[in-house]
């Protein structure tokens, strides 16, 4: 039962019209002073009641109505040991009042004397008396048997009163079986009190109840409809909305979870609200969207105080992405890391290439997404007699599809655009795939574990070519002093092979180790950094006759 119930008795009995009952000795003027008053405490105006009370009580002093009054007045506006005193010169002068027996049954529950208060609303409860009192007092027990956590004696004392559809009853019935730890019951104890017409406040409190029963009894149904009627009753509820948020989250309702929690969100709002809108905007493909609030979330993190750096950069890794829609790649490459793989037969060569793609954020989904790109790319050295410059330009145009949230296989068809002499045109099909850890940085640690799985096959329509390529790593990443955390040494072991259907011998492997450092940019207090530039240098031994296999490997990426 809310605090404000155990003041219900002793608001309905003030209600009683005291001037009825005035005795004949009441002055006339302290009778228009006691008017005055009874139409201010209507009106709200405590203070402007007291003051005619008081000048009623200076003409007739010690008048019990004045005092009765007075008393009301006094615990309204919370001035607690004044209307304590009050009360007490009340029963001195009329003790067998039982009124102002329950009037301090009430005040004492205020003042937390909740032992004391119960010791007197049980004589009360028990003792011949009007009924109306008595009645009063068992509403009184209950209320203060919960109070101290003894529910079902609370419980025990309104089972003469049960049967009564009453407001007053059914919703502390409803209360106490919640306490109680009997959900079901309960459920149907508070649909029973909302039946009632309770006011707006009886009636959010006992909606919150209800959610809360619900919510125990497994009944989600129920518990959404309840959630649904408090935020049509109170829209800027910020705890209802999140609540109803929530409850749309658990049945997979996203959109309307994101409605809510738009709603309801606040700079006060705890970060994980903020985050777990932000996920739901991101499994909606509201990129925008999610990474406004996981921005959000990040300053409610940092405003609550301690947080675990880790998480935060997990964070500013998706506000990133989410915001990214498109990206430069410039690479070179000495013997391997071709862009196009297999199209040049030289084995001794480096190759410079540049990529633009573009990533529709419409068709960029929760992990999902699509993106157009182009590419050009030469050689610009050659060892022996092979072709560089111009006449090895060579165009691309391509599509490429992540289909998976969480697996990072790409799908890719692209057209090979004959821009030099010795260039090709044809169009080429490609599927890749990989796995990898320790590749971003790693922000709370000074070193941590880096591997690596990828491999890719590509076959071309009109040459019927086909080439495939793996390569994995094994190795250690550390965080190097200076530069603000953003520089990363990672030397491992690696073993590399491809296989092409147009080379003699058609496949080549080597294993050796190698060396990759990375420089990372661009970033921001709500985005991990957007951009790196890395130089990577590796030297392997041959597994087979092919030569291509060994020998050093060198590639230098800046991705922007």
């Amino acid at each position: 039962m809310p605090p404000s119930a155990l003041g219900h008795g002793l608001l309905l009995l003030s209600a009683v019209p005291v001037l009825a009952q005035a005795p004949p000795s009441l002055e006339t003027a302290a009778y228009g002073l006691t008017e005055a008053a009874y139409r201010a405490q209507k009106a709200g105006d405590l203070p402007g009641a007291l003051r005619s009370v008081a000048e009623a009580l200076a003409l007739n002093p010690g008048h019990p109505q004045l005092l009765a009054l007075k008393f009301d007045l006094l615990y309204a506006a919370g001035a607690l040991p004044e209307a304590d005193a009050v009360l007490a010169d009340l029963l001195a002068r009329e003790p067998s009042i039982t009124r102002h027996r329950l009037s301090r049954v009430y005040l004492r529950q205020r003042q937390g004397r909740t032992a004391e208060a119960l010791q007197e609303a049980t004589r009360l409860a028990n003792e011949a008396g009007p009924a109306a009192v008595r009645r009063s007092a068992r509403l009184a027990m209950a209320d203060l048997l919960q109070a101290l956590g003894r529910p079902a004696e609370g419980l025990a004392e309104l089972a003469p009163l049960e049967a009564e559809a009453v407001l007053e009853v059914q919703s502390r019935r409803a209360f106490l079986l919640l306490a109680a730890e009997r959900p079901g019951p309960a459920c149907l104890a508070f649909q029973a009190a909302l039946d009632l017409g309770p006011d707006p406040d009886q009636r959010r409190n006992l909606l919150h109840g209800l959610c809360d029963a619900a919510r125990g009894a497994h009944q989600p149904d129920l518990e959404l409809k309840a959630l649904e009627a408090l935020h049509a009753q109170e829209p800027g509820d910020h705890r209802a909305t999140l609540q109803l948020a929530y409850a749309y989250l658990a049945r997979h309702r996203d959109a309307e979870a994101l409605d809510q929690f738009s709603a309801g969100l606040d700079p006060r709002s705890p970060p994980g609200a903020w985050l777990d809108a932000g996920y739901a905007a991101k499994r909606l493909g509201r990129n925008a969207e999610a990474a406004r609030l996981f921005s959000g979330g990040l300053d409610s993190r940092n405003a609550s105080g301690p947080h675990d750096p880790g998480l935060d950069f997990g964070l500013r890794r998706e506000v990133e992405s989410l915001r990214r829609t498109w990206g430069l790649v410039s690479g070179s490459a000495y013997r391997q890391g071709w862009l196009t793989p297999g199209l040049v037969p030289q084995q001794k060569i480096l190759q410079q290439g540049l990529e633009a793609y573009w990533q529709p954020e419409g068709l960029a989904r929760n992990g999902r997404m699509v993106q157009v790109y182009a590419q050009t790319f030469e050689s610009v050295y050659s060892v022996g007699e092979g072709t560089t410059g111009g006449p090895t330009l060579q165009g691309v145009l391509g599509v490429r599809a992540k289909p998976f949230e969480s697996e990072n296989l790409v799908l890719g068809a692209q057209k090979l655009l004959k821009l030099g002499r010795y260039s090709l045109s044809d169009w080429m099909f490609r599927a890749a795939y990989s796995r990898v850890e320790g590749l971003d940085l790693c922000p709370q640690q000074r070193d941590w574990a880096y591997w690596s799985i990828y491999t890719e096959g590509d076959a071309f329509a009109r040459s019927g070519r086909y080439v495939h390529q793996l390569e994995v790593r094994g190795g250690h990443a550390w965080g190097l002093p200076g530069g603000g955390g953003l520089n990363v040494l990672a030397p491992y072991l690696v073993l590399a092979g491809d296989y092409d259907s147009r080379q003699a011998p058609q496949a080549a492997g080597g294993i050796g180790l190698g060396a990759s450092l990375r420089h990372w940019f661009r970033e921001t207090p709500h985005q991990a950094p957007a951009s790196w530039i890395e130089l990577t240098v590796q030297a392997r031994a041959r597994l087979s006759t092919a030569t291509r296999g060994g020998g050093l490997f060198l590639t230098l990426t800046c991705w922007f």
